[in-house]
């Protein structure tokens, strides 16, 4: 829990020494837990952790606002609008635990040679942050962004909404606002962490992992009851 750890004090030492958090959303959206790093700390140690540890997507946030700088779009809203049978393709009347999509376009560095490798994934996770960190010096921040990067590629992008647990209350919502709230730059990289089972890891076996390796786990209603208390909404409960 959080209060155990004394809240952003212990997280941003944490995440700052290259640890990742492990943030469970909550029973009644997917019941997973998602291994969670700043993206400003991530090297190929910590996209190899995610890749062997969680084994999940591994992903990296961008906020909603910077993604419409860059003119990112989300891409069920680009596939329904641009393809003949997108309506079809992205209705979400029947999952499970949401209604929409994080998603963007999947990005490599120019840098790398595949993208694929611990190091090339690391490389483009980290010139993603220093670009993002830098882009409002710059002039023409699309054409620059292309510039150092291509699509598609092998880090997929999610957009944090605007407003963050006002319209979703998602892993990656929960991700980016934690890193932000702790007082570093508002990116998370991040995987679901799955069983041996066949299934995501259930909460008891991502809790004794989270023991096992002196890792802060922290429960999604805990992130947004924080949040709900700064900007005065409430609860903020699912």
């Amino acid at each position: 829990m959080m209060k155990e750890y004394g809240l952003q004090e212990s997280v941003k030492s944490e995440l700052e020494s290259g640890k990742p958090l492990l943030i469970f959303d909550h029973e009644k959206r997917e019941g997973e837990t998602d291994m969670v790093f700043a993206s400003q700390f991530v090297d190929f140690n910590a996209i190899r952790m995610l890749r062997k540890e969680s084994g999940g997507l591994i992903c990296t946030t961008i906020k909603e606002s910077q993604a419409n700088i860059l003119s990112m779009p989300f891409l069920e809203e680009l596939y329904s609008r641009f393809l003949s049978y997108g309506k079809k393709a992205t209705y979400a009347g029947d999952m499970k635990y949401d209604s929409h999509s994080s998603f963007t376009f999947t990005i490599n560095s120019r840098s790398t040679y595949t993208g694929i490798s611990d190091r090339d994934r690391a490389t483009t996770v980290t010139e993603f942050v220093q670009f993002l960190s830098g882009m409002n010096t710059n002039g023409k921040p699309v054409e620059s962004f292309y510039e150092k990067f291509r699509i598609p590629g092998h880090v997929s992008i999610l957009i944090a909404r605007e407003g963050y647990f006002d319209k979703r209350k998602g892993h990656t919502e929960l991700a980016t606002y934690m890193v932000e709230s702790a007082g570093l730059y508002p990116s998370a990289t991040i995987a679901e962490m799955l069983g041996d089972d066949g299934k995501a890891m259930s909460r008891t076996d991502a809790e004794k992992y989270a023991e096992n390796h002196g890792l802060i786990f922290i429960e999604g209603k805990e992130i947004i009851r924080q949040w709900a208390n700064e900007k005065g909404n409430g609860n903020g409960g699912f």
